[in-house]
Order: C-alpha cells, then sequence, then structure tokens
C-alpha cells in the first residue's frame, strides 16, 4: 500500500471530486476554483467525478457525493465539503461519511456547532467560510436633491461645492431636479462626479428620481421641503435640516444637519458604513480560500494537527435547538414530498 505521508520534496496531491458538472453548477464553481488557487501554491491538483487513489487529498464537493470507502482507495486522505445540514437525512448521511473520512470543512462555523452539538466527532470537523469573485464593486451612493436655487443662496447650494473635494465619486452620485443648479453641476462634473441633472420639473421623472436615490438631500432652513415627504413615502433616507414638519415626522430624519460640519461628517459616515460592509469580506477571496485549505491538507496529509480553530458560539447552539431545526425541516420535505405524490397521483387519475 501507498505510503501517503508527504514527502517534503514532492507537492501535495489533491484530486476535487465532484458529481456534477463543474462547468454548470455552484459546486463546479467551488471545485474549479480550488484546482486553479492550489496551482498557485505549487500543489497538483485535479478536478473530476470519481475519486483518484492516486491523491494525498481526495476533497469531495459536497459530502452528499462521498461513497465512503472503497476498495480501489489508497491510504489517502479523504475530505468532505459541507455546505449545510439541516434535516435528519443529511446528519446520517454526513455520520457515515465521517465513519471513515478525515475531516468535514463546514462553511461556517455555526453549522460546525452545530453538528458538534448533534453529536459528531468535533476531531473531525473544522470550517472556512466561502470565497466569492472579486468583481463587485459598490456602487456610488446616490443623493438626491429636488429643490430650485435662488439668488439670495438661501437653499446652501454653496455648501455642496464645498463638500465636493472632501468626498470620493466612487463613494457618491447625485440626481439633481430643479432651476439654478448649473453651475454646481458643472462643478461636480469637473470633480468626477456622476450628475443626471434636470432644470425642470416633470412629475414622472420626479417620481423616478425618488425611487433611485439613497439619500433625499435639503440644506434650505424654512418649514420644510414636501421633497422631504416624498422620500420617506419612498422609504429614502434623509440628510436634512431638523425644522418644521422635519421635527413632526418620527424618525423621520437620518442625518439632521445644522452646520457644515454636519454635512460633511454625514457623508464621510455614509461612505465609511458602505466601506465596512465591503471590506468584511474583501479577504474572502479564491486564492485565500485555496491558502486555508491547503494549510489544512498539508497538516492532515503530515499528520499534524489541523490549523483551523474549532467553532465557538457561546449560548447560540444547543442540542435542543439543533434537533428541533432538523425535525421542522424534515417534516417540511416529507410534507413537500408527499405532495408531490399526490398531485401526480391526481393527474394519473385524470388520465384514466
Amino acid at each position: 500500500m501507498a505510503d501517503h505521508k508527504q514527502n517534503k520534496a514532492a507537492p501535495l496531491r489533491v484530486h476535487m471530486v465532484c458529481g456534477e458538472d463543474p462547468d454548470s453548477g455552484i459546486l463546479g464553481k467551488f471545485a474549479k476554483n480550488l484546482v486553479a488557487g492550489l496551482e498557485k501554491l505549487g500543489m497538483e491538483a485535479t478536478l473530476g467525478d470519481a475519486p483518484d487513489p492516486a491523491a494525498h487529498i481526495n476533497h469531495y464537493v459536497i459530502f452528499l457525493h462521498y461513497p465512503g470507502k472503497t476498495t480501489t482507495q489508497t491510504s489517502g486522505k479523504n475530505t468532505l465539503m459541507v455546505t449545510h445540514v439541516d434535516d435528519f437525512q443529511r446528519l446520517d448521511q454526513l455520520k457515515q461519511g465521517l465513519e471513515s473520512a478525515d475531516l468535514a470543512i463546514c462553511m461556517s462555523r455555526q453549522t460546525e456547532a452545530q453538528l458538534t452539538a448533534s453529536g459528531l466527532p468535533a476531531e473531525k470537523l473544522t470550517h472556512l467560510p466561502p470565497a466569492h469573485d472579486g468583481n463587485i464593486a459598490p456602487r456610488p451612493t446616490a443623493i438626491g436633491i429636488t429643490t430650485r436655487i435662488y439668488d439670495d443662496g438661501r437653499k446652501k447650494e454653496r455648501w455642496i461645492a464645498k463638500l465636493a473635494p472632501l468626498i470620493a465619486p466612487s463613494d457618491f452620485s447625485f440626481r439633481i431636479m430643479g432651476e439654478g443648479w448649473g453651475e454646481i453641476v458643472a462643478t461636480l462634473r469637473r470633480d468626477g462626479f456622476q450628475v443626471d441633472y434636470e432644470e425642470s420639473f416633470n412629475a414622472e421623472s420626479y417620481r423616478g428620481l425618488l425611487a433611485a436615490i439613497d439619500y433625499y438631500l435639503y440644506l434650505g432652513e424654512d418649514e420644510g421641503s414636501m421633497g422631504f415627504v416624498d422620500a420617506l413615502a419612498a422609504g429614502v433616507k434623509t440628510i436634512v435640516v431638523p425644522q418644521g414638519f422635519h421635527l413632526d415626522v418620527p424618525g423621520g430624519i437620518t442625518y439632521p444637519i445644522e452646520s457644515f460640519t454636519d454635512l460633511a461628517d454625514a457623508f464621510d459616515d455614509i461612505a465609511e458604513e458602505k466601506a465596512r460592509r465591503a471590506n468584511a469580506v474583501a479577504g474572502w477571496t479564491w486564492d485565500s480560500y485555496a491558502q486555508q485549505h491547503a494549510a489544512i491538507w498539508r497538516a492532515l496529509a503530515a499528520g499534524d494537527p489541523r490549523p483551523a480553530p474549532h467553532a465557538e458560539i457561546e449560548g447560540c447552539v444547543s442540542a435542543g435547538s439543533v434537533r428541533w431545526k432538523f425535525l421542522r425541516h424534515s417534516l417540511w420535505r416529507r410534507r413537500q414530498r408527499l405532495k408531490r405524490r399526490l398531485a401526480h397521483l391526481k393527474k394519473r387519475l385524470k388520465g384514466n
């Protein structure tokens, strides 16, 4: 029998076992990206619909395709991708698989914790988050303005020009409707901002504007803006002066503006909030996904403890709550199967 304790001079050989067409399904996408990422690391990686007896690691994408230890397999390691286990049938299948497989790699620490609480061997469970393609960028937050400008500057349009150098075109765009904004629009466009501008009021365009923006902006100091009311009716957040009937709407003001500093801070907060969301998964790349798997597989092949941590979700997972979840899903699936059988039976009876 071949010795699969990894020779340091030889690259680790990993084989992806994928039971679906790798060019048409999400599981195939995971398998193909893992192969590409492992090859970048200098490892030998292959993909097929059956295990490779010569591989150091056979990784099943997903555990439902794992048949158990086969007579054709050598002493290489077997690992299982676990997307979700939410009923007793899947739990039993994974439990049986782990009788011979060496490790199950869950997609979340919650799933790992739930499986541990269900009695599966903790030493055979770990987790790694999924990856994304990195080709989707946040769109600029759309700011809407629907007021005309007056000669006395009462709408504080000069604050918009003053704000422009402090914010980024990648973070904000503008949709403006109202007379007199030509000079400000030209300044914003010159600074690289996308600006949709209509000087004359048009009811249909106005409704379209409110449906398309993320924030409604009004800086004038008076009784309030009717656009503020319409924006709220459209479910749009607001950046407005706290005044008049603005104050009569509970929770209607998202960012109250009483100074230019308030305005600049509001835009900073909006940009930072979106950046935090995007940055939260910035490291979830396919290269990182492959690197983390490689670390686990190298440790397995060498007989070392795996580097990935156990899941710890304090107070969130109990055996009882997991069993209840599995029971609900199992009953629902049985009900769906019964409904399909009854529908099929009715169809046959009508045919007769």
